[in-house]
């Protein structure tokens, strides 16, 4: 008789045991296949990952070039801009110092001693050299201080006449006297202004200081 082990015969327990050893197989086979596809879709996000940060690094790099570009061109701007009017500033200082210095007293109803907007040029100096800005706030100063003493020169009538020499020579003294005083002004003015264009070549390289263009150039020369 046929030994039995839990009712089974020994055959029966090989043909059982094997079929255990072909499903575990089987389930070892079927685990190892879904880490390896776990483990190849790890790898996969981890490379668009990569290729994203990749692309965030280029997105932040190309952003970063076009600042800084916009800031140097910004920079370049601010130079040309303060070289222009430092040079329409000097000629008309000059022009006006000329004016004063004459006998004849025929002002024009507007007394400008500066281009136009050049008090803006303390702001845009600033963003360049806080030196430059200064000597350019200064000569701002002197050239109001001018004008205020031509604008009395042209609105007191210094040629109506007297009752006595006397006070014909006082007169005259008044007018002398806001005559220098305004030419003094304008000296120093044009001190400031000539410190501040040297200082602006000093702070800035060659190449930076943009020519000024054509349109502005014309208008210099007219200033003359």
């Amino acid at each position: 008789m046929s030994e039995r082990v839990f009712g089974l015969t020994a055959n029966e327990v090989m043909a059982y045991a094997a079929m255990v050893s072909a499903l575990l197989a089987v389930v070892l086979a079927a685990i190892t296949a879904y880490y390896a596809w776990y483990a190849r879709c790890q790898a996969d996000a981890s490379k668009e990952q990569v290729a994203a940060a990749n692309r965030q690094a280029d997105a932040a790099q190309r952003t970063l070039d076009l600042l800084l570009k916009e800031k140097e061109q910004q920079r370049r701007n601010n130079i040309a801009t303060t070289s222009f009017q430092l040079a329409a500033a000097l000629h008309m200082v000059d022009d006006w110092r000329g004016r004063i210095e004459k006998e004849s007293f025929d002002l024009p109803d507007v007394i400008e001693m500066r281009p136009t907007n050049f008090n803006t040029a303390v702001a845009t100096a600033e963003r360049i050299d806080q030196v430059v800005s200064g000597y350019i706030g200064a000569a701002l100063l002197y050239i109001a201080k001018a004008e205020t003493d031509v604008r009395i020169m042209r609105d007191k009538d210094f040629s109506q006449s007297v009752d006595s020499p006397l006070a014909f020579a006082k007169t005259s003294e008044s007018r002398e006297r806001l005559r220098a005083r305004a030419g003094g002004n304008l000296d120093v003015a044009r001190f400031k202004l000539d410190r501040a264009q040297i200082r602006l070549a000093e702070v800035t390289p060659h190449e930076e200081r943009l020519p000024i263009p054509n349109d502005e150039s014309k208008a210099v020369s007219q200033i003359e």
